[in-house]
């Protein structure tokens, strides 16, 4: 048997073949034939996640789709395209579990603690603190996303009565965000000298004159099968465009 919707985007290797990833959504993951298929196919791993507040998420597919796809507001985007629990899906959660990261899970991020969740997956992995550098591609949200002057919208724009909504349609995603915050703060809070290597990597992403960055080196800044849609080269740094990965 093969898990759901499981495929790698290309392997990556890392310099001197330290580790490869795959990446993909795996709801099949908790059964333990899809654990025992997981080992057979890559040998030995770790399974890593990031996960965001549920409500974070539904405004940030809004702004998208309003920019992209013409949303007219938050009720035409619930109403046409939002996916209910939809973390919870594809992470295979159904709420009976209690300890779902640490059963499941070698560590975990969420989205609103991303750079100390960086850091938490650097020291799981072994990594160094110039292997979790990253190049942040969008910034800022346009304030008017469309020609109808719809507007981007943020979490202090979410009145009560969509916030209840969402508790009742999306209450196993709440379930799995707090399960995840929590193991995040624990873990946190068990490394107290992580804040001073949190401010040199907070540094370093800020100013691509940092050392660190001439550590990191070239890198691909989101890529798929057949292309890498930008690169970071460290020499100069600068971000270059899409490039092909080769014939």
């Amino acid at each position: 048997m093969v898990p759901t919707n499981w495929f790698a985007v290309h392997p990556r290797v890392v310099p001197d073949n330290r580790f490869h990833m795959m990446f993909r959504h795996f709801p099949d993951y908790p059964q333990p034939w899809a654990k025992q298929w997981l080992q057979q196919v890559i040998g030995n791993f770790h399974l890593i996640t990031i996960v965001r507040d549920p409500i974070e998420r539904a405004l940030s597919a809004f702004n998208h789709g309003a920019r992209y796809h013409g949303y007219t507001s938050f009720a035409h985007y619930f109403a046409n395209d939002h996916e209910k629990n939809h973390q919870s899906r594809w992470l295979g959660y159904d709420g009976r579990d209690g300890s779902f990261f640490q059963d499941n899970f070698s560590m975990v991020g969420i989205t609103e603690r991303f750079n100390e969740s960086m850091l938490l997956i650097r020291r799981t992995l072994d990594l160094s603190v110039a292997d979790m550098l990253y190049v942040e591609q969008r910034r800022d949200t346009p304030k008017v996303l469309n020609t109808a002057d719809v507007k981007a919208l943020n979490a202090a724009d979410m009145n009560e009565k969509w916030r209840t909504r969402m508790r009742e349609t999306d209450w196993l995603d709440l379930e799995l965000y707090a399960q995840a915050k929590s193991f995040v703060d624990n873990c946190l809070d068990d490394l107290p000298d992580l804040e001073e290597e949190l401010q040199q990597y907070e540094s370093a992403l800020g100013d691509f004159s940092h050392p660190l960055w001439g550590e990191r080196g070239h890198f691909p800044i989101g890529y798929g099968v057949s292309e890498v849609w930008s690169e970071f080269t460290g020499q100069g740094g600068e971000v270059r465009e899409l490039r092909q990965l080769g014939p």
